[in-house]
């Protein structure tokens, strides 16, 4: 019978591990790479029988590439820790591991939000589409410093099952957060040489309000809606300041 490695990178995950791994203990295996966490999150992973690693944080798409280059079964399941899965997703994975379909190297699933004390199912946030299972030796993480997804070769097949993700704390967790992925993402968009413009600062804000807001209902999930079209354009704002920034070389602000 096929065999299923879960894979997850943590750092000061206390809050959220016990929950996502409780999702997933029934796996043949767990791997867990931790970039040096200070809290309970090793504790937890070994009361989960994972097999924990530390090491040195190498940006998102290396950090799940070392936990996968671990796993010993068929195939890989990576999840976050702040992520869940639901029972009927928990079948399906059952299902699709035991059947082994030689057809298929990957499966696409659709991740739902939780958002300021509500499920998200509009904007930009919902469906949000994620690759996350898929057959050992088939596919490998690629990316940016930032946003990182998975590279599979074969076909894909997308489901209509759900990966629960519970998101931000607080407004001033999304804020901290936004300003770091902006950070990073300008910081790779910089040594790749690419030069923002007057459109890149202020065209593509504007786009991403209206596209998630308008285009993609995200009214529909009312004040919550709004603040996440804003958020977005936001940070899409901070991406090009903070490039624009580092090809002036002006300070840190």
């Amino acid at each position: 019978m096929a065999t299923l490695t879960t894979i997850i990178i943590t750092r000061n995950e206390e809050a959220n591990l016990e929950r996502c791994l409780r999702g997933v203990d029934w796996s043949d295996e767990i791997i867990i790479v931790d970039s040096g966490s200070t809290d309970r999150t090793e504790e937890i992973a070994r009361a989960h029988r994972a097999r924990f690693f530390t090491e040195r944080w190498k940006g998102y798409a290396e950090q799940k590439n070392s936990a996968m280059a671990k796993a010993t079964s068929d195939w890989i399941l990576s999840i976050d820790a702040d992520e869940e899965l639901p029972a009927e997703t928990q079948a399906t994975i059952r299902r699709i591991v035991a059947q082994q379909d030689e057809g298929i190297s990957g499966y696409i699933f659709r991740r739902k939000v939780y958002y300021l004390g509500r499920w998200i199912t509009h904007g930009d946030w919902y469906p949000d589409e994620i690759l996350r299972l898929w057959k050992r030796g088939h596919g490998r993480f690629v990316g940016k410093r930032v946003h990182e997804s998975v590279l599979v070769e074969g076909p894909t097949r997308t489901l209509q099952d759900e990966i629960l993700h519970y998101s931000y704390a607080d407004l001033e967790d999304q804020t901290e957060r936004s300003k770091k992925y902006a950070r990073l993402w300008a910081e790779g968009e910089y040594e790749r040489g690419r030069k923002p413009n007057v459109v890149d600062a202020w065209f593509r804000p504007a786009w991403r309000l209206a596209r998630g807001f308008l285009l993609r209902a995200g009214f529909l999930d009312g004040w919550r809606g709004w603040l996440i079209a804003w958020n977005c354009a936001r940070e899409t704002h901070w991406k090009y300041r903070e490039l624009s920034r580092l090809r002036r070389g002006a300070p840190d602000l």
